[in-house]
């Protein structure tokens, strides 16, 4: 373990207990001993279906610690989906939370008695020659791609976050998505308090003045809520962190105004961790992500691959230390994404004179009506200006006389009564000719496990007109 010489510092947190960095070393040991009785070694590769997210942790942290290789299988899908990430990665175990009744013949019940554990001399090892960690992509855009980090290029990502030191960390999303676990990893390599909550807490902000928490790390779709939240003004000291997809400027204000003004947007990639991070002072009508972060290095290629200047639109694409160097059984998009040495993520922006990133939107996205780019993104700004529209989400109908024709679904807040004809005479001022020549309502609209809208799924809505 990374963190060392922190022994009589909080490592975690919940409702009823707090352990130590001394207790979650032996734990880690122990777990470590069970894991080798049970013939798990770095030959293996061990599937996590643990739901309670301190258990998979030390879990996580106890493979990590013999060299094997892991990947979540999460308890909210599907067991198809389970089944087929097991055998892409060539699982030889899987580990069962107490509260998870599953069989299988590969299957372990995790914890065992700590009583039949025996001492293990050998699990503390180099990094570099950890078993992989296996991440998945959150696969809104097509299939599900792997990606396998060692414990080194974890380290690496976790070394952008050296505030995480000094701070009690609660990510509102549980340990089982990719992006909670990693930043979980991320707290206990630099030495950091993992806090955690139970899913569906009836007040948080209590928890979070109780358990002295100085970062909320949430979705967009928890900081769309947060604002509204009994007595959230509680939390104008700590610092309020978001991501993971578009954070609208109008959400961005209503957490300053109502919240906190330590309020940080990050722009980062399953692929290479952080990315970029919009600070306090620097949230604006562009919905900046912030300049690149130390250790990132990130450009902006033209159609031809030629670098542009600040100020010009184009694909970006970046390079840094601990991001993968391809898809773990994907040739065909290692080949697309990883070019020369560069990782491009598929997304379409441009360099502020001040050096901020602005991100315009998904490449593979891009509405282009008549030679017209249109930006999805610009016309779910527009909608969701509108108070009474929750959410928007704009997409491609293909054409055979325009090529593409921008539509939207929209969620309304509330008991709005609005049309999608009010809808449109609305966002026509707005937009012109980039405005949705269709919409319709939702009463919501579909969100992956991660909570970001898979527009996939929204296409039949329009077809079938």
């Amino acid at each position: 373990m990374h963190a060392q010489g922190v022994s009589a510092r909080t490592a975690i947190v919940t409702d009823s207990v707090e352990i130590d960095y001394a207790t979650l070393s032996e734990l880690i040991a122990e777990g470590a001993a069970y894991l080798e009785a049970a013939g798990v070694g770095q030959d293996s590769v061990v599937g996590l279906l643990i739901a309670d997210e301190v258990q998979h942790l030390i879990a996580s942290l106890s493979l990590l610690a013999i060299g094997a290789g892991q990947i979540t299988l999460a308890t909210h899908d599907q067991p198809a989906m389970r089944d087929e990430l097991a055998d892409r990665v060539g699982a030889t175990h899987v580990l069962v939370g107490q509260s998870e009744q599953e069989a299988a013949d590969r299957v372990r019940i995790w914890p065992a008695d700590r009583q039949a554990r025996r001492a293990s001399t050998h699990w503390r090892r180099d990094p570099a020659s950890s078993g992989r960690l296996f991440l998945r992509t959150s696969g809104t855009t097509g299939k599900t791609n792997i990606l396998a980090f060692s414990e080194t290029q974890i380290g690496l990502q976790a070394e952008r976050h050296p505030e995480y030191a000094d701070e009690r960390l609660l990510r509102l999303a549980g340990i089982e998505h990719n992006n909670s676990k990693r930043h979980r990893l991320y707290c206990v390599w630099n030495g950091g308090t993992n806090v955690f909550i139970d899913h569906g807490h009836a007040d948080l902000v209590g928890f979070v003045r109780a358990k002295d928490v100085t970062c909320l790390d949430i979705s967009r779709m928890h900081a769309e809520g947060l604002p509204h939240l009994k007595d959230a003004a509680a939390l104008g000291g700590i610092k309020i962190r978001t991501g993971g997809s578009a954070v609208p400027y109008a959400t961005r204000q209503a957490i300053e105004r109502a919240v906190s003004r330590h309020l940080f947007v990050r722009y980062a990639s399953s692929e290479t961790g952080a990315i970029a991070m919009a600070m306090p002072g620097e949230h604006d009508d562009d919905e900046c992500s912030g300049r690149p972060i130390d250790g990132v290095e990130l450009k902006i290629f033209d159609q031809a691959g030629a670098p542009l200047p600040p100020g010009e639109t184009g694909e970006i694409a970046l390079r840094t230390p601990g991001m993968v160097e391809g898809y773990f059984d994907n040739p065909e998009q290692t080949a697309l994404r990883f070019r020369d040495g560069w990782f491009h993520p598929g997304d379409i922006g441009y360099l502020r004179p001040d050096g901020q990133l602005v991100v315009q939107g998904r490449k593979d996205e891009m509405i282009i009506m008549n030679g017209l780019n249109i930006f999805p993104k610009e016309i779910e700004a527009a909608l969701e200006s509108h108070p009474e529209i929750a959410y928007a989400a704009a997409l491609a109908l293909p054409s055979r006389i325009h090529g593409d024709i921008p539509v939207a679904a929209v969620e309304l807040a509330g008991a709005s009564a609005l049309t999608p004809p009010e809808i449109q005479r609305w966002a026509h001022p707005l937009l012109g000719l980039r405005a949705p020549k269709r919409v319709v309502i939702v009463d919501s609209l579909p969100r992956n496990s991660q909570g970001k809208v898979t527009k996939r799924a929204l296409l039949p809505l329009f077809e079938r007109k």
